[in-house]
């Protein structure tokens, strides 16, 4: 089968208690959709901090590489396999990130920035009441974790249009901007998700992947996209979703890379 698209290293679980599906279910989906490289990237498990519903506890961990390497060995001869984590940016967390890298219990982490470190708690960007201090926060801390080295690319750079709407368009530009230009400074790709497309409410001009978004980083030479589904369920590995990830990508002309190797 000619795949529609070669990679995807953009991949969760059951075990993060929001998607479904065990591991080898993505990887046949993926399979069945000729894909040449499959990353699974669960959210990351965190020593110390439990988010019932939003990541795995760390027991989680040793079963989660286990199953992979198994997996790995097992479909070799069909679809390669790299083992990877989606994190966030979490300062007191950076050294066990390099841990998991440096033993290589895993290949990659992407950046997919959802919550920040305060007073020992992970707390969540954008409140309504402090919407434009969110933004900015999460704009500082996105690239801050580019600039730790430790991440092949950024996750869903555009996430926050869901939430800040309302916020002044000239914020919106700046810190855009300020993502796009560090993204290009460091060499790192910026990912359009698929995730976003499937609410039932989607809007490219309000909501992630984002038309205003992917118009501006397209005016600047140098920036790298790749593609991501973002999959929470076996069955978002279809032919479909990813027909409509490539045509967001066609139809604002963006040059994605078309093998993108980890």
């Amino acid at each position: 089968m000619t795949p529609i698209l070669k990679y995807n290293y953009h991949t969760h679980t059951y075990r993060c208690g929001h998607a479904v599906g065990k591991e080898e279910e993505y990887i046949l989906s993926a399979i069945n959709m000729g894909i040449k490289r499959l990353g699974i990237s669960d959210h990351i498990f965190l020593p110390h901090h439990s988010q019932l519903g939003i990541r795995g506890d760390i027991d989680e961990l040793d079963g989660y590489l286990s199953s992979l390497k198994y997996l790995r060995e097992k479909y070799k001869d069909k679809i390669e396999i790299k083992i990877g984590f989606e994190a966030e940016y979490l300062p007191s967390y950076l050294s066990y990130y390099q841990s998991l890298l440096d033993n290589h219990d895993i290949d990659y982490l992407i950046l997919g920035q959802h919550c920040y470190e305060e007073n020992d708690e992970l707390k969540y960007y954008f409140r309504k009441d402090q919407l434009i201090d969110g933004f900015i926060r999460y704009v500082d801390d996105v690239i801050k974790g580019m600039e730790t080295g430790l991440f092949k690319y950024v996750a869903h750079p555009d996430l926050f249009y869901n939430s800040c709407k309302d916020l002044d368009f000239y914020e919106l530009e700046k810190g855009s901007r300020r993502i796009i230009e560090k993204a290009i400074e460091l060499n790192i790709p910026l990912e359009i998700n698929m995730c976003g497309m499937r609410k039932k409410n989607y809007d490219p001009n309000t909501h992630y992947p984002s038309n205003f978004f992917f118009i501006l980083a397209r005016e600047y030479q140098g920036v790298k996209f790749v593609y991501g589904v973002d999959a929470h369920d076996p069955e978002w590995i279809n032919y479909d979703y990813i027909k409509k990830l490539i045509d967001f990508s066609n139809g604002l002309d963006l040059d994605v890379i078309d093998d993108y190797y980890i």
